[in-house]
């Protein structure tokens, strides 16, 4: 591999032409791509396996207008009107009106009709509605026609805010200034790295045309799979660090083969060659670690993790392809513009002490690291997994806004009720039309087979159906009326049940709405949920042999979802836990070295959990993020940091053992080749570890609660894994350990070299003394 690595490298400086027109041609096409004919970020619209997708498809059988995506619009009074006036009122039903006639709504409610469903006081009124097709199908214009359809309402001087499947629409991932931010302090930490800024410019320059290429293919493959929201967000923030980092290594291998007197050529290769070889297994840990997600079950989660794959292999490539190039291009001007009174060279002398110094004490600080990173780990205990809802977004988007003016006027249940979906056995039936007989009266009767009569007051036509409604000429199954009355009277005696309306039938389908009392991420929901499915709805299946029933809605969906993570989450951890062990046995052929290395991981991931359950769920400084209430953590949060923080972590993992290794092969000296180590890669993960820091907390500000969780857990985990860990507990470690920590079955310990012998001149300087 590093034989490869440093042809490679060489190649690139001599075909840098090539190579630039190359990634420019990549750049362009990527772009295109992403412009012309990229996709919406969306939810996933199925949940195989889940209760809630059998309450999806046993509804879609006799109300399939109820399956689509659905949307909230809230109408609420102002000081200029409200819908206790009758006036106000009017436009509402027409807004209403409006969005009924549109081609891409199914169903809309209405509460100004009997039946058809919806809410209503003198502040306040809500609708609900479907869409016709699925997730993927929403877009843009499905917003636009909304906002036209209510200005009936909005010009009479109501408010009208939307929630549910438009809060995704509205909330389509932006960039902002804080990822700029984010940049501009990576740039300032590799200026004090390099104390150039030509050098420091490079890494940056570098990550960025890699994201240019991952994040316009995202685009592009959403339109053709259903990508979630959270996965561009996710993919350049681990695409930006990773990108950033794995320049930083080689260009700080490149610059200390100059100073030894190579040329361009022969420093590029050789840079290549270790802190290359480097990059590609610690490129490819990350990959492995973040494909695992895959194994969670659940087609979306798996999707994030293979966009932010896809960034960190681009990453990879550009590290190990356009970097060459443009150092071959810059040759030895690259410490040029120097920053005056930094000297970058200074800081491995203090290290190399510092690495002596926990190699002298280091019982004491082995035992002071693993016991402050347990410490921060305990909050992990009490980590409860909670639910995606509008309820928990910040008070500054729209759908909380919607949400909030639900739970004031209403109460929070009503804002996401349940559907409980029942199907008798047997086959449905329809009503029989009536069959109007001719009659003849006298001779006038045959006056159409004789010659032509005149035209008669046509029959009145029969009422119009509303649109979405289901079909009426199925007649309702005597067994399915009885099901649903015995279910509205059950689930309407359970604590926590506000209300359970009258039951809906049509053919052998019978549909009860349920409206829980508390918000949708409270845990008392989450309770109700499952006793509902666990109590009352498996009695009333036991005593109907034969009868399907489900219980459905966006809540029960979600916590469908964390019922699954919970039982995936154990094969995604030995999954990738086991590959990363592996890669490193075969990096380093050792077996206690990846052992340990997988343990140390392991606490810091803890330690990060442990931050992020006391800051959002325990609410210890959760306002300082923009976060207004203690929130339990998304089920998928610790999944994706699980993943993403083992490969991470196994970066400077990589980095830290590779030049220890190298060391001790040379030497044999497993204490001084930790020393070493430290002295010559201390800075470097210290300057590698501030930029994720400070790239990953740039995200922090993001008003969306799953990137706030997963860029503060990130930046924890960088934080406790760059200092305790690999600056203190690992290299503690592996002087207790000493020569345990390279032992491979058949292999020997190396031996120191031998000492220099002195040139003809030292001996007769040394004989005539």
């Amino acid at each position: 591999m590093a034989r490869f690595l440093e042809t490679l490298g060489r190649l690139c400086v001599r075909r840098r032409r090539a190579v630039f027109e190359l990634w420019v041609a990549v750049m362009l096409g990527a772009g295109v791509l992403g412009l012309m004919h990229g996709g919406m970020f969306v939810q996933q619209s199925t949940l195989p396996g889940t209760e809630t997708q059998r309450a999806l498809d046993t509804l879609g059988q006799d109300f399939p207008a109820m399956t689509g995506p659905t949307a909230t619009v809230v109408f609420h009074e102002t000081r200029q009107a409200g819908p206790a006036d009758w006036r106000v009122a009017l436009t509402i039903g027409q807004s209403i009106e409006n969005i009924s006639k549109l081609d891409r709504v199914a169903f809309v409610e209405n509460p100004y009709a009997q039946g058809m469903g919806g809410l209503k006081d003198d502040a306040a009124v809500v609708v609900r509605l479907n869409f016709t097709g699925t997730m993927s199908d929403v877009g843009h214009d499905d917003l636009d026609a909304l906002n036209r359809a209510v200005e009936p309402a909005r010009m009479a001087g109501l408010e009208v805010r939307f929630g549910g499947i438009v809060a995704m629409i509205l909330n389509q991932p932006k960039g902002g200034p804080q990822e700029g931010v984010g940049i501009l302090l990576a740039m300032l930490v590799l200026l004090l790295a390099f104390g150039s800024f030509l050098a420091a410019g490079i890494p940056i320059l570098v990550s960025l045309c890699g994201m240019v290429v991952a994040y316009s293919l995202i685009h592009f493959l959403a339109s053709m799979f259903q990508i979630a929201p959270t996965a561009p967000m996710v993919a350049a923030m681990l695409g930006i660090g990773a990108g950033i980092d794995y320049a930083l290594f080689i260009v700080t291998r490149y610059r200390q083969q100059l100073a030894e007197g190579d040329d361009v050529e022969t420093a590029v290769g050789r840079a290549m060659a270790h802190s290359g070889h480097a990059v590609v297994f610690a490129g490819g840990t990350v990959v492995f670690a973040i494909c695992g997600l895959f194994l969670s079950g659940i087609a979306f989660i798996g999707r994030i993790g293979i966009a932010a794959a896809l960034a960190v292999a681009i990453m990879v490539a550009a590290a190990l392809t356009l970097l060459p190039a443009v150092l071959g291009a810059l040759g030895p001007r690259i410490d040029r513009y120097r920053l005056p009174r930094v000297r970058p060279d200074r800081a491995s002398a203090r290290w190399t002490a510092w690495g002596r110094h926990v190699d002298r004490h280091a019982w004491p600080y082995a035992i002071v690291a693993t016991l402050v990173l347990l410490t921060l780990s305990v909050p992990t205990l009490s980590l409860r997994f909670g639910v995606m809802a509008d309820s928990m977004s910040s008070p500054k988007m729209e759908a909380r806004q919607a949400y909030d003016i639900v739970a004031e006027e209403f109460g929070a249940g009503h804002y996401s009720p349940f559907i409980v979906v029942a199907k008798v056995p047997g086959q449905e039936k329809r009503a029989k039309p009536k069959r109007v007989v001719p009659t003849v009266k006298g001779r006038e009767g045959l006056s159409g087979l004789t010659g032509p009569v005149a035209a008669g007051p046509s029959p009145s036509p029969e009422p119009a159906r509303p649109k979405g409604a289901p079909d009426m000429s199925k007649k309702p199954d005597k067994r399915a009326v009885l099901l649903g009355q015995e279910l509205q009277r059950k689930l309407s005696e359970v604590p926590g049940v506000v209300f359970a309306g009258e039951p809906i039938v049509t053919g052998t389908t019978a549909i009860v709405q349920v409206i829980p009392r508390d918000a949708p991420h409270a845990a008392s929901t989450t309770d109700l949920v499952h006793r509902l499915r666990n109590v009352e709805i498996r009695d009333v299946r036991a005593a109907h042999p034969g009868t399907r029933i489900y219980l459905g809605g966006e809540n029960p969906a979600i916590i469908d979802i964390a019922a699954t993570v919970g039982d995936r989450m154990p094969t995604v951890v030995v999954a990738v836990v086991g590959v990363a062990v592996l890669l490193l046995v075969v990096a380093f052929r050792s077996v206690i070295v990846p052992l340990k290395a997988a343990l140390m991981n392991l606490l810091s991931i803890g330690a990060s959990f442990g931050v992020v359950t006391a800051v959002f769920q325990w609410g210890w400084g959760a306002k300082l993020l923009g976060v207004d209430q203690a929130i339990p953590i998304m089920s998928f949060i610790p999944l994706f940091m699980f993943a993403l923080i083992f490969g991470l972590s196994m970066d400077y993992e990589v980095f830290l053992l590779s030049r220890i290794k190298e060391e001790y092969d040379r030497t044999g000296d497993p204490h001084e080749s930790v020393v070493t180590g430290i002295g010559a890669t201390a800075r470097l993960i210290t300057s590698a570890a501030l930029i994720m820091i400070f790239v990953f907390a740039s995200f922090v500000p993001q008003p969306d609660p799953m990137v706030k969780m997963m860029a503060l857990g990130l930046a924890v985990a960088v934080a406790m894994d760059a200092t305790i860990v690999r600056l203190m507990l690992v290299p503690a470690l592996m002087s207790l350990l000493g020569h345990a920590n390279w032992w491979w079955p058949g292999r020997s310990r190396p031996t120191a070299p031998p000492p220099p012998e002195p040139v003809p001149e030292q001996l007769e300087l040394e004989l005539t003394t």
